[in-house]
């Protein structure tokens, strides 16, 4: 029988190439005591172009930030890398 759940498991496993998602959920009952459902989500189609725009605004918001906040590379006693930004509140993310 193991070798049934084997050859199962195997050929599920080979036939998508996309990842899946497993979600596992319990509940607790006093009559049936817990009980657990087990369900795999596909993972959602990704749009080339969306991940691109995406890309584009994240550089832009990063190449802002840096345009504000100036950050120079500094080292301490300890060698340990530090920046110094030229505004306050830049190591908090702030851009504006």
């Amino acid at each position: 029988m193991k070798i049934l759940y084997a050859i199962a498991t195997l050929a599920l496993l080979s036939t998508s190439a996309q990842a899946w998602q497993v979600v596992e959920r319990c509940t607790y009952s006093k009559f049936y005591g817990r009980v657990c459902t087990t369900s795999y989500l596909d993972d959602p189609v990704r749009n080339e172009t969306q991940d691109q725009e995406d890309a584009k605004a994240r550089r832009a918001s990063i190449e802002k930030w840096e345009a504000f906040c100036k950050p120079k590379r500094t080292y301490d006693n300890e060698g340990v890398v530090r920046l110094v930004y030229a505004r306050k509140g830049c190591e908090f993310g702030r851009s504006e």
